[in-house]
């Protein structure tokens, strides 16, 4: 079996500076370095491989690159291949994809294993755009892959948004890991040292792959950016550091109740229909999940496009079962003027399957001004697959939109780990984007009754892998995020997962849901699911309360709309309170039970989400 890993050389995102008036980064001084996600698949690849089998690195990059990717020999690969040419600058996702593929070489490799995501884009395409490009499977957020002992049959653990999948497959293929593979990295011994020094890293041109000019760079990228802008939240922390704790802790309480009693803005009501509904302002939202039930955080997106009005209109599809009467009712009630079906045939729907699906939509609807997908491991597979076979600009992990007057779609979208906001337009039609899950207020149309669904031939699926079994990681003690009105989010400074039953009481009292930050869950304290972020969920609550959070902006991007935070840190210093509306010193077992007694009235008094 050949094993190649797609690598990317990323920059330190912390050491990032941001010019104002030019709109761009600083990258004079930097260090880069590989992207944690693709070392740990350049390590899967080499435990993976056995005696006679080989282990290549393709990277795209500038020649400073070569030293940082020397270091995939340290780790064991056989061969690392550098893509560098000036005309390369400005590239987008799906160019990468393209000169990577072209760089595979006609053969394509029989696994290719890349990062689900790189830590300074996190957009999490270039595998799944790879994938179609190479027209064979993807498997994406892969947590763990085993090879049978003998034959070339694996199995991987795929994270979804409530659990896992596990899965049985044979190459070809395409996978992406996360951190959660390879919990530690052991450093390469002085041994593997002195061999990467020894070894060459091959540097490539455009040329050498049969690529020109016109299909790279700038000028061959189906996206542009309009606009990079420092866009933080105005708040004005109020922090709580001296004096007596309980009386710290009484004073933080009310700071919280007066921000809470100030009204929110009210939900901008959902504007009728148009009577005249034009092709070219279609927007369409893939509403229905793997197993066709609806991803109720579509519902947000519907609502958003129905506020633009006249500009653009939002249409729903379902790839698999036909929806229930209830779920086409939902649909409409929240914005949805028109509804597809493409049935598959399977109880199961693989995120290729779900491409292609899309992909005959568009064959039938050419005129379509967008198409949005959710920002989930199952969405970002399918959007990446279905931009590479369209040659879409692909707008990732999108968090808010703008319509021009005539009708062009303005993606806005968290950059360089969360510190910016990016507004990216698509140069292809239609404009294609995923769209982070609780990033859009759902709003309601109580005259809507039900929504006419179109059925289409059906599709027939691709050759997807064999889906093994599946589980679930919401654990109801930790309430639900997806509708609580009250979080409490936890940090390392927890302590450990030893100490989370220790908030279960607070939870209780305040009707409150349970989140973590990004090194939370991968220590293995909780799952996937529960992971608030740059790379997990965005809330919209009234009240964040953050436990041992220290406040890096890739953790609280995903709190950029919750209404009130408020911090519990031992660390007087600590950044997460410069970004927070209050903040109290002191450690949080000896602060939560106050507080929690202090809040419980006004924290149960909030309502459940409407979405």
């Amino acid at each position: 079996m050949d094993f190649a890993v797609l690598v990317k050389v990323v920059p330190a995102v912390e050491q990032l500076r941001f010019d104002p008036e030019r709109k761009t980064m600083i990258r004079a001084g930097v260090q880069s370095f590989v992207n944690p996600h693709d070392s740990r698949a350049v390590r899967v690849a080499v435990q993976l491989r056995r005696p006679g089998e080989r282990v290549s690195v393709f990277s795209m990059g500038p020649p400073e690159t070569t030293a940082p990717l020397r270091e995939s020999f340290a780790w064991g690969a056989d061969r690392v291949v550098l893509v560098s040419d000036r005309l390369l600058a400005g590239s987008d996702t799906l160019v990468t994809a393209r000169v990577l593929k072209a760089a595979l070489g006609p053969s394509g490799h029989d696994i290719v294993l890349a990062g689900e995501r790189s830590v300074d884009s996190d957009t999490g395409q270039v595998g799944p755009e790879v994938a179609a490009l190479l027209d064979v499977p993807v498997l994406t957020a892969t947590r763990n892959l085993t090879r049978a002992a003998e034959g070339d049959v694996l199995e991987s653990v795929n994270e979804t948004e409530t659990g896992w999948n596990r899965f049985r497959f044979s190459p070809p293929a395409v996978v992406t890991v996360n951190e959660r593979i390879l919990r530690k990295l052991p450093p390469p011994t002085v041994l593997d040292r002195a061999r990467a020094l020894q070894m060459t890293v091959e540097v490539q041109g455009i040329r050498d792959l049969g690529l020109f000019a016109e299909h790279v760079g700038l000028g061959g990228s189906p996206t542009v950016v309009r606009a990079v802008e420092n866009e933080e939240p105005d708040r004005r922390p109020r922090v709580f550091a001296e004096g007596e704790l309980a009386a710290r802790i009484d004073a933080a309480g009310m700071a919280v109740e007066e921000l809470l009693n100030v009204p929110p803005p009210r939900p901008v009501p959902l504007p009728p229909i148009s009577t005249s509904l034009r092709d070219d302002r279609e927007v369409l939202v893939l509403v229905s999940g793997p197993l066709g039930a609806i991803e109720t955080a579509c519902l947000g997106v519907l609502s958003e496009l129905r506020r633009w009005g006249s500009r653009v209109w939002p249409s729903a599809a379902w790839v698999g079962r036909a929806p229930s009467e209830a779920e086409q009712v939902d649909v409409a009630r929240f914005g949805a003027a028109r509804g597809y079906l493409v049935p598959t045939g399977g109880s199961y729907v693989g995120s290729r399957t779900a491409a292609l699906g899309l992909d005959h939509l568009l064959t039938l609807r050419p005129g379509l001004a967008g198409v949005v997908v959710l920002a989930t491991p199952f969405g970002r597979a399918v959007a990446g697959q279905l931009a590479a076979r369209r040659g879409l600009g692909l707008t990732g992990d999108a968090v808010g939109l703008l319509v021009d007057a005539a009708g062009a779609l303005v993606w806005r979208k968290p950059a360089f780990g969360g510190g910016l906001v990016a507004s990216i337009l698509s140069r292809t039609r239609p404009s294609l984007a995923t769209v982070r899950p609780g990033a859009m207020t759902r709003s309601e149309d109580r005259g809507a009754r039900t929504l006419s669904v179109q059925e289409t031939p059906p599709v027939v699926s691709g050759h997807e892998p064999e889906l093994v079994e599946s589980g679930s990681e919401l654990e109801a003690k930790w309430g639900d995020l997806t509708v609580a009105r009250v979080v409490v989010v936890v940090g390392m400074g927890l302590g450990g997962p030893e100490r989370l039953p220790e908030l279960r009481p607070t939870l209780e009292r305040w009707n409150a849901a349970l989140g973590a930050t990004r090194r939370v869950v991968d220590a293995g304290w909780l799952p996937g699911s529960r992971q608030v972020g740059l790379t997990g969920r965005s809330l919209a609550a009234d009240l964040a309360v953050l436990v041992g959070v220290s406040g890096a902006t890739n953790q609280l991007v995903g709190l950029r709309r919750t209404r009130v935070l408020l911090a519990v840190n031992t660390d007087p210093a600590a950044p997460v309170f410069q970004r927070v509306d209050v903040g109290i010193v002191g450690g949080w077992p000896e602060v939560i039970p106050r507080l929690t007694d202090r809040l419980a009235a006004v924290a149960r008094g909030r309502t459940v989400a409407p979405g």
